[in-house]
């Protein structure tokens, strides 16, 4: 698949899952998001007046708790290239009552701000790891970038040090007997490398960049609440399960549930590893 049609395809998944975003966006977040949130925030030492722009926004979690902080002097622009995300931040500014925050599609890998609007923040959550052409975004969000700005960033990890998505991700390949997929697609691990992620980083034109790995846990109430959520939100993967037969479905189920048993606690609560390569890059 080129670029474009990842592209294209990538919206409409995405696009599709916003509305169970929208619904996880009014839940008190946990997890592996909500502590990669908080690093974020403090690292981007936000301050009153600031203009902040979050890419790839999703639920604009992010984005919406960077509002409080740069305060009604500052503006947040929340930001995703699937439309229906967009308006779903919108509605939640809006029932927030936050009058500094707006929201925009935008493209990461084909930034089209107006003339001469720069952010003295960029942050982006889980996204440039999804997109055809990384070092593309990663170069458009330098150029977004006021000249002592800051751009703040989380990817996941490798594969294997993320069991919670890894091994419904496994079941799907082991179950259709489909190969693994090649090295720098794009997916939730393809930024996992430390050393590539500082690499493209460079070449991007950020100099002094700051790469913290977080080891934070992924918890859900059961195995069975673990598959009902990954499986809402995950986007392609929401889009993979929706476009099989039931019984196909039921026997991925079965083989992720089995996978995940080791994961599962005596509470019945489901406990799983995470990691996460956090970064921090001046824009000069």
């Amino acid at each position: 698949m080129g670029g474009e049609e990842y592209a294209e395809a990538s919206q409409r998944q995405w696009g599709a899952a916003a509305e169970a975003w929208a619904r996880a966006g009014e839940e008190p977040e946990r997890g592996a998001s909500a502590q990669v949130a908080a690093w974020m925030l403090e690292a981007a030492e936000l301050r009153p007046g600031q203009q902040v722009l979050e890419l790839a926004c999703g639920a604009g979690r992010v984005g919406l708790q960077a509002a409080e902080a740069v305060g009604v002097e500052g503006h947040v622009l929340c930001s995703d290239f699937a439309e229906p995300m967009v308006e779903a931040v919108r509605k939640r500014a809006v029932a927030l009552g936050l009058e500094n925050v707006s929201a925009r599609v935008l493209d990461a890998e084909a930034l089209a701000l107006t003339e001469g609007e720069r952010f003295d923040r960029v942050l982006c959550r889980f996204g440039y790891m999804l997109m055809s052409d990384p070092l593309q975004a990663l170069g458009q969000s330098r150029d977004a970038l006021e000249p002592d700005g800051r751009l703040v960033l989380a990817v996941w990890g490798r594969a294997e040090q993320n069991p919670w998505l890894a091994t419904l991700l496994q079941s799907v390949i082991d179950h259709f007997g489909a190969p693994p997929p090649e090295p720098g697609m794009p997916g939730p691990f393809a930024l996992g490398d430390p050393q590539r992620l500082a690499d493209l980083l460079e070449r991007a034109g950020f100099e002094g960049a700051t790469i913290t790995r977080l080891e934070p846990e992924q918890t859900y109430e059961s195995a069975e609440e673990w598959w009902e959520r990954i499986t809402a939100i995950g986007g392609p993967l929401a889009a993979a399960l929706g476009a099989i037969q039931d019984d196909d479905i039921a026997a991925i189920r079965e083989r992720a549930l089995q996978a995940a048993a080791e994961f599962v606690r005596a509470d019945g609560s489901a406990v799983f590893p995470a990691s996460v390569l956090a970064a921090t890059a001046p824009a000069t």
